[in-house]
């Protein structure tokens, strides 16, 4: 992998510079028209330049000038996003302590920082779809019984997230080793037994190998936590169960204006809705069914109702022949969550957690499922990371939902959130899911 800084500087730092000048240069042919006196341009070109050099090293912080940022679709966007707003701040902070710069470059900065982000996010997007092997990292697999066969499968399945196995290593590999430059060796959890093979690999770290547990580059890989080894120690050491006020603050202001937005398009739905339903097969026209919720408190959800009959106590399949015709609009629409939107604002959802589950079920996937209660740590939600990855229909389905349902809770923050909701309306607009 050509993971170096001349690669870096030439691809990202060069090309991002460049384009702060190019956005700068259209924001003034858009904002002033017939274009600016050369005097006046000087001064704007002047004074965002120093603006641009605080950009350069938000970048550098967000590790938008590393080739490797480019692994994910969504981290580029998500990453650029966030780096954007930062520069929003500190350029305000820039103007505001000198205003004799620029006059009232409010809407300036605005038009400038949009078209920005528009160029740099198409030169990031161009660069990930052309050089996908500039940004592919070679990895190794370390084990001493094949341990880490299944963190192998999850690699070659996943390989457009930028890594590459080359091989496996051994205890006999380590006397001549003769890997590629700039590789990286992924390490299991029973090195401590060897000591003499744990002092080989620190001698190895000098001369510039990257090394990963397996756990965590599983967990990075698929944004999904290794569900094998989770114990007690692991939640003692990943969740935090002290309350997070701030975040819980702002996001139960974000789920009272959806919530007021939602109840508007429910209240204009229903006439529509109920007619199409009460049409097309018998029964009420909302889905009634109590749910487990934080805490493990009982709530009752609402739903249009999608299926034939009244309310059942098993899972639904995607294809599940109970569905009827306008159920299946409604399901692939998500309108039929709408009502929802009733338990967004009494507080029994969020618009992003888990997936609250039927009382029956979650008793017995309790007895069935290792520490599945602890998705209950957090509000359930209208959408979240679990419900974007897979749809659980069976056991097995909902073991690889509680993983990711984990990372979630692990990793939950405004940004984690508005991922989601992004996520979420694409998903809604493309007809994908249910």
């Amino acid at each position: 992998m050509l993971n170096n800084k001349l690669v870096n500087f030439w691809l990202l730092t060069v090309p991002d510079l460049a384009l702060f000048y190019a956005g700068l240069w259209m924001a003034i042919l858009l904002r002033y028209g017939g274009g600016l006196k050369g005097v006046d341009a000087t001064a704007h070109f002047k004074a965002f330049t120093v603006l641009f050099a605080f950009w350069l090293v938000v970048f550098f912080i967000h590790g938008l000038l590393d080739i490797r940022s480019l692994k994910r679709y969504t981290g580029i966007v998500f990453g650029l996003l966030s780096a954007t707003v930062t520069n929003l701040v500190i350029a305000i902070v820039y103007f505001y302590f000198q205003p004799d710069l620029i006059l009232t470059p409010r809407r300036f900065l605005l038009l400038d920082l949009t078209i920005t982000f528009v160029l740099i996010l198409a030169w990031h997007l161009l660069l990930k779809f052309n050089l996908k092997r500039l940004a592919t990292e070679d990895v190794y697999l370390f084990s001493f019984n094949n341990e880490l066969a299944e963190l192998e499968r999850e690699i070659k399945k996943h390989g457009y997230l930028g890594f590459k196995v080359l091989g496996h290593l051994c205890e006999q590999d380590l006397r001549q080793p003769a890997l590629a430059i700039n590789s990286a060796i992924i390490l299991p959890d029973n090195l401590q037994a060897k000591p003499e093979v744990l002092a080989k690999f620190y001698e190895w770290r000098k001369s510039g190998v990257d090394f990963f547990n397996h756990r965590e580059f599983y967990e990075n890989l698929l944004r999904r936590v290794y569900i094998s080894d989770l114990s007690e120690l692991w939640f003692l050491e990943n969740i935090s169960y002290k309350e997070k006020r701030f975040y819980n603050l702002l996001k139960r202001a974000i789920d009272l204006i959806f919530g007021v937005l939602g109840l508007a398009a429910f209240l204009l739905s229903w006439p529509f809705c109920s007619l199409l339903i009460k049409l097309t097969s018998p029964g009420p026209v909302l889905f009634i069914q109590e749910r487990v919720g934080r805490g493990g408190k009982i709530f009752k959800v609402y739903k249009y109702r999608t299926m034939s009959g009244g309310p059942t106590n098993t899972w639904t399949s995607v294809n599940d022949p109970r569905i009827t015709k306008v159920g299946k609009f409604l399901r692939k629409s998500r309108i039929d969550e709408w009502p929802q939107f009733l338990n967004l604002l009494a507080g029994n959802l969020s618009l992003v957690g888990p997936r609250p589950e039927q009382p029956h079920i979650v008793e017995e996937l309790k007895r069935q499922i290792p520490f599945y209660d602890e998705r209950h740590l957090v509000k359930p939600g209208l959408t979240g990371w679990a419900q974007l990855n897979v749809y659980a229909g069976s056991l097995e389905e909902t073991k690889a939902k509680l993983q990711y349902d984990l990372y979630y809770i692990k990793h939950r923050s405004l940004a984690f959130d508005l991922e989601i909701i992004l996520k979420t309306l694409y998903y809604i607009f493309t007809w994908q899911g249910r």
